[in-house]
């Protein structure tokens, strides 16, 4: 059940997809850090991480949206992406704000706040995106040759 945003019959989205969530995530992790590090380093890093996450946010965006709008979905699997998708525009729009905010002052306690509230809600929508993959097979290509897959390894007897 594939959309039309492929590249040789690989779907594109999910392949951009680990960025922008490794740049938000990331950012995170310097603002933690931030407490027992470098006071002035880390929350200009997580800045930097934060605007590169909404780069890559809205370029896998417009590949899911792609997708969105081409797959042959179910009303259940159509329920499921129309959740993810705004819970991830929440996401981005969420960043945004934060990067903004931030800009101006790095270590703005509204700006870490909207930070971890960020990475909150891309872990719901992420899971919902991981849930239209494994459950519901979206981007999986279901007539592909399984006869070609790796065999499980065997077992050698002496």
């Amino acid at each position: 059940m594939q959309g039309k945003a492929t590249f040789f019959g690989h779907p594109i989205h999910p392949v951009l997809v680990p960025f922008p969530v490794a740049f938000f995530s990331g950012a995170l992790i310097s603002d933690i850090v931030s407490h027992w590090g470098d006071a002035t380093f880390w929350p200009r890093l997580s800045v930097v991480l934060i605007g590169f996450g909404i780069i890559g946010a809205l370029a896998a965006a417009i590949f899911g949206f792609v997708d969105y709008m081409t797959a042959p979905l179910s009303h259940e699997a159509r329920a499921t992406a129309t959740r993810h998708l705004m819970l991830m525009l929440v996401t981005v729009l969420i960043f945004i704000v934060a990067f903004f905010v931030r800009l101006g002052s790095a270590t703005s306690s509204l700006g870490y706040v909207l930070t971890v509230v960020g990475v909150i809600v891309l872990g719901l929508g992420g899971n919902l995106g991981g849930h239209l993959a494994y459950h519901f097979r979206v981007g999986v290509d279901e007539g592909s040759d399984k006869t070609t897959a790796m065999a499980p390894p065997t077992r050698l007897v002496s």
